[in-house]
């Protein structure tokens, strides 16, 4: 593969400076690395799942020299300046730079630390998986849904009774944030009190009333340290990122002044 890289990078590239050799005009060089290639056909792959063919690894080099030339054609026509967008990818890159340069993994004495004191943060939620029976508000839908449930507990069959619901009707392992989101307030505070294995309401939500069946229920805990470790990690390393690139602009700050100038185009009525 990396012999097939070459090959069609030597012949690309000679195709290119055939191009400019015939254009007197044009003092540009471009220098394109293998290594540079080599990592736009891994993305390739990546992407597509196949290796590129032969026609395919042609049109990744033409590409990358085309991007190139007409990158520099932007610059010298100045449409990098007073632009928002390229603003904010300069600034993303030098900060991620800042950050790489200057991050270094924590040791085990810290990772314990900062699990010891951010512990709330790791806890998992306790969750909630049931089934329910809709009754839309717009028909009646308390005294229905409790008519339904005498039905239900004198043995006749769930699926006879309620409407249609638009969220469906299991649900898996919710925790109750997302019954929040889901339900509303009163619903995701309500079902923390129902009985396992039983079906139970009518429980009000912002949509109806809803009768309950709780199949199981799993308490929050906290994990072990061991079983989250690769999290606390990744959470300290972007803690430190966050704090090393607010240092870097507190000094960078230092060195600016800024002026507010009242835009002189705005005419005021």
């Amino acid at each position: 593969m990396k012999q097939k890289i070459l090959i069609f990078f030597l012949i690309g590239l000679s195709i290119f400076l055939l191009d400019i050799t015939f254009n007197e005009d044009s003092p540009n060089t471009i220098t394109v690395y293998e290594s540079e290639l080599e990592s736009l056909i891994n993305t390739w792959v990546t992407q597509v799942g196949r290796e590129p063919t032969d026609n395919e690894i042609d049109g990744i080099i033409k590409q990358l020299i085309d991007e190139e030339i007409l990158y520099r054609e932007a610059l010298k026509l100045g449409l990098d300046k007073n632009d928002i967008i390229i603003k904010r990818r300069l600034a993303q890159k030098i900060s991620f730079l800042k950050q790489e340069s200057s991050i270094s993994n924590p040791t085990e004495e810290e990772i314990l630390n900062y699990f010891k004191f951010n512990k709330e943060d790791y806890i998992v939620e306790s969750t909630y998986t049931f089934s329910q029976i809709y009754f839309s508000k717009e028909n009646q839908a308390k005294s229905k849904s409790i008519k339904a449930l005498q039905s239900i507990e004198g043995g006749e069959d769930p699926n006879l009774f309620g409407d249609p619901f638009l969220l469906g009707k299991n649900f898996s392992s919710k925790t109750v944030r997302e019954l929040q989101r889901s339900f509303g307030d009163q619903f995701s505070q309500s079902i923390q009190g129902l009985e396992v294995k039983k079906w139970s309401g009518p429980i009000s939500s912002e949509y109806g009333e809803h009768l309950i069946y709780l199949n199981s229920y799993t308490e929050s805990y906290l994990p072990e340290l061991s079983q989250i470790k690769e999290i606390v990690v990744r959470d300290i390393l972007a803690e430190d990122q966050s704090q090393s690139t607010e240092r870097y602009l507190k000094e960078l700050r230092k060195e600016y002044e800024v002026e507010i100038f009242t835009d002189l185009n705005v005419q005021s009525d």
